[in-house]
């Protein structure tokens, strides 16, 4: 089974050595880049439709993270890293990837766990699939807090889920997701492995019970057929600036 037919079968897949050793130390010097430089980190989770009525906690109490690095010229860019990761998922995975997004995170001992959820709900797309990398920058196992996935959960799209509680963003009539009906996996991973996953995959991850970091560089690839839908996610950054039904990639907007 090649690794495409296992992401859409299982909704998973681990790819061992994504990344080369002096990549992943290119990474972990982000970190140190963002902060000299006083980039800004993530300050609340993406509510989708509208604020909670109650203020909720800020993000920094589920992670430090920098999003979309490889937007960025110069300090901290992960954009040359990414089109060296986009050529690789071509030959890996599967031709005709789009990168969406990055981020970069780490994860400390006083961070809380993340709840169970999925990542598609969140953005203002439909398509077919999606494939979320998240590479190790660390040792990862699950006493360092690390990324649980349901095995074939990914076979419907449910609500965007309020990361600080748990619960669903909005009113919806979907059932609660039930993670005991479903295998449970936490790979142990070291510096450049990479876990793949659907974007309908439903994950979490716990605390770090250790006095070491958790570092992780995820990015989000999107297949030829995707395209936008700004309905799905109205308060992401990108819903306003995008028009519905045309390609997410846009070298096939242009074409």
């Amino acid at each position: 089974m090649n690794a495409l037919d296992e992401l859409l079968g299982r909704g998973v897949v681990v790819v061992r050595g994504l990344l080369e050793p002096a990549e992943v130390v290119a990474l972990r010097g982000c970190f140190a880049a963002l902060r000299g430089a006083h980039v800004p980190t993530t300050r609340q989770i993406l509510y989708t439709h509208a604020l909670p009525s109650t203020p909720p906690p800020s993000f920094d109490r589920l992670f430090e993270q920098w999003f979309n690095p490889h937007a960025r010229d110069g300090t901290g860019s992960t954009r040359a890293l990414l089109e060296r990761l986009g050529e690789r998922l071509t030959v890996r995975l599967a031709p005709g990837l789009c990168a969406f997004q990055d981020l970069l995170l780490i994860k400390h001992s006083d961070h809380a766990a993340l709840p169970w959820h999925q990542d598609q709900p969140f953005w203002p797309v439909d398509t077919p699939w999606g494939a979320v990398v998240w590479c190790a920058l660390d040792p990862v196992n699950r006493e360092r807090g690390g990324v649980e996935l349901a095995i074939a959960s990914h076979d419907r799209l449910g609500p965007a889920i309020d990361l600080h509680t748990g619960e669903a963003q909005h009113p919806s009539a979907a059932k609660r997701f039930d993670a005991d009906a479903f295998e449970r996996w936490c790979p142990v991973l070291e510096p450049g492995d990479a876990v793949i996953f659907h974007a309908r995959t439903w994950h979490r991850s716990g605390v770090n019970h250790t006095s070491l970091p958790r570092r992780a560089w995820i990015s989000t690839w999107l297949p030829p057929e995707a395209r936008w839908n700004p309905a799905r996610a109205p308060r992401h950054p990108r819903a306003n600036t995008v028009v519905a039904g045309a390609p997410v990639d846009p070298a096939r907007s242009s074409s």
